[in-house]
Order: C-alpha cells, then structure tokens, then sequence
C-alpha cells in the first residue's frame, strides 16, 4: 500500500491563456512541503462530447467549495483523489465543478505527489501506468495551419511534419518562413504558432511543406467537426496519392460515423494512420465504440477533453490494448503548463501534438521534452 499523502493548502489563481481569455490555475501544497501547480487549457475546435468547462470566475468559486474536502485529508493514490472530485461533481459531463476545475486541481495534486515521492512527473506517470521506461515520443511539428486556426482560405487546420527530433521539426519550420518571405507572403503565426498565409489554399500548403521534407511524412489534422460553414470533405484520394501523407486525423465530421467507416475500410490496410480526436475525445465510452467500429488505429489525447489524470490514463490503457497509437496534444487556446510533455513520455506515446516551434505556450512543451532528454522512439515507421 503507498503511503497516503496529505494535503496541506488549495489555492487557485485566474491567469490569462494563449487567446487572452482568463483560465484556472490552482495550486495544491502537500504537507511534506511539496507543491504542484497547474492551470487549465481550453479549445478552439471542441468536439461535441468534450466534458463541460465554466468561467475561470465559476472555477475559482468551485474550488473554494471543495477545499474542506481537500485540505488536511489523505489520499491513497491518484486515483482516489480524482474519484473523489468526480463524485463531488455528481454529474455525466462534470457541469457542477466544471472539468477545467477538476483537471488543474487533479494534475496539481500529480505534480506535488511526484514531487513528495522525489520522482519526475513523468516517473510517476510510468508508476501509476506499470509501464517500463521508455522513449521519446515522435513530434508532429505544426508548420502550417488553416481552418478555424489561422486567416486563409486552407480547410485543413493543421499541416504537419512528422519528425524524430525537435530540432528537425525547428528547421523545417525556419525553412518554409524564409520561403514564405522570399514569395512576398506573410510569416505572420496562427493560433498555434504556424505560419498561416492568407490565399494559401490546401494544395499550395502540402506542396510548400513537402518542398522542404527530407524523407519526413506529413501528418494532417482536418478538424472536419470545426468547419465554420458548409465546406465538401478534401479530396483524400488525391491528397493521399500526391503528397507524402502518413497520418489523417478527424477527416470526417464526429457524427459521420458511416464515412468514418468507409475510410478506415479503404485505408487502414494500407498503412495509414487515421486519427480520432472529436470522434473519442479522450473519452473511454467512445473509443469502445471507435475501436468496435474500426475507425481509426490512433488517438488523440487530451486530458481536458476528459477532466482528470486518472481518466485520461484509462483512455491511455484502453488505447495501447486495442493496439492503437497515442499522440498527447496541445489545445488552441493554451497554457504554459508542460504537464502533457510528461505526460507523453510517462505513457510511453508514439507521439506528441504540441503545435509550432514558436509562441512561448507552445515553446514550454518543447523545452520541457528537451529537459527530460531521452532518445527518439526507435520503434516507429
């Protein structure tokens, strides 16, 4: 049995994420001392099933309700902390405490236990999960972007190079800015950090991309659940036959479960990886459904999607024993929290979403994989 550990102090704090609209922040102290702090991102493209988020204002409010619960009581484990915020919250899609409440309080809790058991947040991960120590994970470095994410006229929201290290992701990236620059565009960056020209349409963004890949793979978000108006699905089969693209995510809107299907038949046999974000939303209901259906062969991860440490990592599980790819991911409007760099290297994930080499709550991510330093994933491709 662990030692339980015992809460000191709960404090929350309202602080600004990267779309200057105020988040949560909450910071929990053990009584040993240790402390760990961490603030909620949020969503531009939401799926529909994604776990309820209130104002940063209501979230503050909700942790002052719960403090009494928490302060001066002992947990067991991880686990026993977040079933306790979720029975607190009583509700399917955590509506009462809100699951941006939840999920600053659950992963503060996880950093000031690793901390207490003098671990990385990482090792604690890899405890909690019984996994062996492991690699680091794949970038799918964001280089271009469109959709809801940027100010062109491209419908695909991310445009990726898959590589083995950031500083492959970081030329890449350098390298179409100061093509960008010699065509006379703009190099100004979209909500993730990539560059976004204004009358780059789909075509012209791949061919720009593949242009300076060195045997790298692309990797696509579509973010078709996101289309702001009535747009047509790309046209897959000749994006698919023309660039170099391993990796397809959310190429069919979170409700088109038919055409889902019809994909995955054409394609999966084939080698490629398709990926469910809105469809599953790190939720463990819906990728039963997902991997039932044989939809895709990978997930994405988030755990604001979900709410708490504890249920992401059962999405995790539920994941790896259906054989499924995981990919840990950044949201649009995001934090300087580095929470999910640990995460994905304490889950042992294939890869890692964390958006563009540029704008500091991106660059915090990057930075801490850096510090954990482990070798590129052997393993893949």
């Amino acid at each position: 049995m662990q030692n339980p550990i015992k809460i000191k102090s709960v404090f929350s704090r309202k602080i600004l994420n990267s779309a200057s609209q105020w988040t949560i922040e909450t910071e929990i102290e053990l009584e040993d001392k240790s402390i760990g702090t961490a603030s909620s991102p949020g969503g531009m493209s939401k799926g529909e099933k994604e776990v309820a988020t209130i104002s940063a204002d209501e979230a503050i409010e909700r942790v002052g309700e719960v403090k009494k619960e928490l302060e001066g009581k002992a947990f067991e484990s991880q686990q026993t902390f977040d079933e306790l915020l979720i029975k607190l919250d009583g509700t399917n899609d955590k509506s009462k405490l809100g699951g941006n409440t939840i999920l600053s309080l659950s992963i503060a809790f996880c950093k000031a236990t690793a901390q207490s058991k003098k671990l990385e947040v990482y090792e604690y991960i890899q405890d909690i999960m019984a996994l062996p120590k492991g690699n680091m994970p794949k970038m799918m470095m964001l280089i271009l972007e469109g959709g809801v994410h940027g100010s062109g006229t491209a419908t695909i929201q991310e445009f990726m190079a898959i590589v083995d290290s950031i500083e492959r992701g970081d030329e890449i990236y350098d390298e179409v800015g100061n093509e960008l620059r010699r065509l006379g565009k703009s190099t100004n960056v979209g909500a993730e950090g990539a560059y976004s020209p204004s009358n780059f349409d789909n075509d012209q963004m791949l061919s720009i991309l593949s242009g300076y890949l060195h045997g790298e793979k692309i990797a696509i978000d579509v973010a078709s659940s996101s289309f702001v108006e009535k747009v047509e699905y790309p046209n897959y089969d000749e994006l698919l036959k023309v660039y170099p693209i391993f990796s397809v995510e959310d190429p069919y809107k979170e409700d088109d479960w038919t055409n889902w299907q019809l994909f995955a038949k054409k394609h999966l046999s084939g080698g490629l990886q398709i990926v469910a974000d809105d469809l599953t939303t790190t939720n463990p209901r819906l990728l039963k459904k997902a991997i039932e259906k044989r939809v895709a062969n990978a997930i994405i991860i988030k755990p604001n999607q979900i709410g708490s440490v504890t249920e992401t990592l059962e999405v995790v599980k539920m994941a790896q024993e259906a054989k499924w790819k995981t990919i840990v991911s950044h949201r649009g409007t995001d934090t300087n929290d580095d929470f999910i760099a640990d995460l994905a290297v304490g889950i042992n994930s294939e890869y890692v979403k964390f958006g563009a080499p540029a704008r500091g709550e991106r660059v915090a991510k990057y930075n801490r994989l850096l510090e954990i330093g482990l070798n590129p994933n052997p393993d893949l491709f």
